[in-house]
């Protein structure tokens, strides 16, 4: 039995010292560990994603390494682990950052003081990270999605779902985020072009995931072996590093492209709900859950959706192109890297239109099937969604980090667009080069590994331009900058939950803070 000391009155006044239970005060990492701040959530997301891209794309260079040596390093396992290094760039970094950036942006755009479901939004990160540490335990083990080992590949197969899950909890929080929290007078037509793509991303992340972690599940009942697993990979998973559900993970970067361009000219952008169409339109031109079978390959059905995905694309691009022509134009990292990220979505997205053209008969154009092609393709759209996040980060690097980037963001951001049209280019090479039985040469492997190196160092030269940031504002007093045009340029930085300099009045353009009382 425990005994309790309590202090009764009249030990109180006859002054008897007693012991006293008081509550202990959290400690930081308590705080930490504990918040619904989506602030701080959505930077431990974009944190902790930035390492673990850097890791997947340090595994790529370890395979290039191995490619370019005359009889390999590794032998069999590191073939073995090409698939969950894929997987590692999608699902352990660039997804998870950019649902991180929305987490601490989307609800200041919409001029909410908290993300929708903030415990949830909490529990999507700590199950993601322990995910995340999960599939990379698996995959040195032998297992991820293609290892021999099968307690190590069932564990990378539980950690895969968990992740997926999680990121789709996420979403949930963040779309609910929009529909839900607006201020009086925002429609959704009024919605800045960030959050707006962020709800689209959101709407076919949850529904695409769920497809995919059904048959994550399906598999592990199924499957009694490691290449059982395998092989429910290859039949049910493989669909989601190939377009059209590869490019869920870019739509996000529309929105980014298009709040840079507004917030550099420091003018709204005309056509306002030309630019959201678009956005919508590329959303549902990457739902993928239909051609997850390999009868769904090579169709008319399948070749007209990747001759359309490429139209709001370069819509976009004109539209933006547009936008800059008007006037002088200073240029900023968000600016170069929104650019950048969109050439890669465009390259990405030319990629499967090459696939198409050969619809009319498997061998008419290719000696190959095309489909091979896809893993080049998600190197693009992977640096289109990795050039955007460098871009959103120098762009909101004040409500993120509490002080603007310095010139290493431009830096990074190019350094993330040369390395991944470097890898990429060099795994459509090797898809031509190996179609006649032939081996990959040496070239292939150098190719691959520095394209990854380049990646590598542009994602750690970001999250270097972060950590900058973040010093500069500890160490001194920065004052926000008021130049913005949407309600997240109202907040002193760093932004945290429940901050707000003003009651928001009623909004009445897409731009409230520009001005201008007309809906653009």
């Amino acid at each position: 039995m425990a005994v309790t000391d309590t202090t009764l009155p009249q030990q109180a006044a006859a002054g008897s010292v007693v012991s006293e239970s008081a509550p202990s005060t959290p400690g930081e990492l308590e705080e930490l560990i504990g918040t619904a701040d989506h602030t701080s959530l959505g930077r431990l997301y974009i944190g902790f994603s930035l390492l673990l891209l850097a890791v997947a794309l340090a595994i790529r260079l370890v395979i290039g390494v191995d490619l370019a040596t005359d009889n390999g390093i590794f032998g069999s396992y590191l073939a073995m682990i090409d698939p969950s290094a894929t997987i590692a760039l999608v699902f352990l970094g660039v997804m998870p950052a950019l649902l991180g950036l929305a987490m601490v942006i989307v609800p200041l755009q919409v001029g909410s003081p908290a993300i929708a479901f903030p415990r949830a939004a909490a529990l999507s990160l700590w199950a993601w990270l322990v995910g995340a540490g999960i599939f990379i335990t698996s995959i040195a083990l032998d297992g991820g999605v293609g290892g021999g080992d099968y307690d190590a590949a069932v564990l990378g197969n539980i950690s895969l779902a968990v992740m997926m899950a999680s990121l789709a909890l996420g979403a949930t929080c963040v779309a609910t985020t929009v529909i839900t929290h607006r201020p009086a007078g925002m429609g959704l037509a009024r919605v800045p072009l960030f959050a707006w793509s962020m709800l689209v991303a959101a709407s076919i992340w949850i529904v695409t995931v769920g497809s995919a972690v059904a048959h994550t599940v399906l598999g592990h009942v199924a499957a009694d072996s490691a290449p059982g697993l395998a092989e429910n990979f290859q039949i049910g998973l493989a669909w989601l590093m190939r377009g059209p559900a590869v490019y869920m993970l870019a739509i996000p970067v529309l929105g980014i492209a298009a709040d840079a361009v507004a917030r550099t000219t420091g003018r709204p952008l005309g056509n306002y709900g030309v630019f959201q169409g678009l956005i919508a339109a590329f959303g549902v031109l990457s739902f993928g859950a239909w051609a997850q079978g390999p009868e769904s390959l090579n169709t008319v059905l399948w070749a007209l959706w990747a001759l359309a995905a490429v139209v709001p694309v370069l819509a976009l691009l004109g539209g933006l192109a547009e936008s800059l022509r008007h006037g002088p134009v200073k240029t900023s990292p968000a600016l170069v890297g929104s650019f950048l990220a969109l050439l890669a979505l465009l390259a990405g997205t030319l990629v499967g239109v090459l696939m198409a053209l050969d619809t009319a008969g498997k061998g008419t154009l290719f000696d190959f099937d095309p489909a091979l092609l896809g893993q080049a393709q998600t190197i693009f759209v992977v640096t289109a969604a990795a050039g955007g996040l460098v871009a959103a980060s120098a762009l909101w690097s004040g409500q993120l980090w509490g002080a603007p980037s310095d010139s290493t963001s431009t830096g990074a951001a190019g350094l993330v667009f040369i390395g991944g049209a470097i890898l990429a280019l060099t795994l459509a090479v090797e898809v031509f080069v190996t179609a006649g039985g032939k081996e990959a040469n040496a070239a292939i492997g150098i190719g691959e590994a520095v394209g990854a190196l380049l990646m590598c160092v542009g994602i750690l030269g970001a999250l270097a331009a972060s950590l900058g940031a973040a010093r500069k504002s500890y160490e001194n007093d920065v004052a926000a900058d008021p130049g913005g045009m949407t309600l997240e340029w109202q907040v002193p930085w760093p932004a945290v939950a429940s901050q707000r300099t003003a009651e928001i009045p009623p909004i009445n353009s897409p731009y409230p803070l520009a001005g201008d009382p007309e809906d653009n």
